[in-house]
């Protein structure tokens, strides 16, 4: 999986617009779902949507293991 670490620091360092989502965020597994979806129809790569699925399992696992971090962002 890609370091997520290094694509925003590319991001800023490059002056490319970014947008971030933590598992704290309770909209942040649908969103990712949606997001994935889009890749495939998009016919991203494998590799892509392979780290998609990571990330997505990684924030469900999260919000399963810490709930009470998880909340509506303000």
């Amino acid at each position: 999986m890609k370091d997520q670490h290094q694509v925003l620091h590319k991001c800023l360092t490059e002056d490319v617009p970014a947008f971030v989502l933590t598992g704290k965020d309770v909209c942040a597994i649908e969103t990712l779902k949606a997001y994935l979806e889009i890749a495939i129809q998009k016919g991203c790569s494998l590799e892509f949507t392979n780290d998609m699925v990571l990330v997505l399992r990684e924030f469900e696992r999260f919000q399963h293991d810490e709930p009470q971090k998880v909340k509506i962002p303000d």
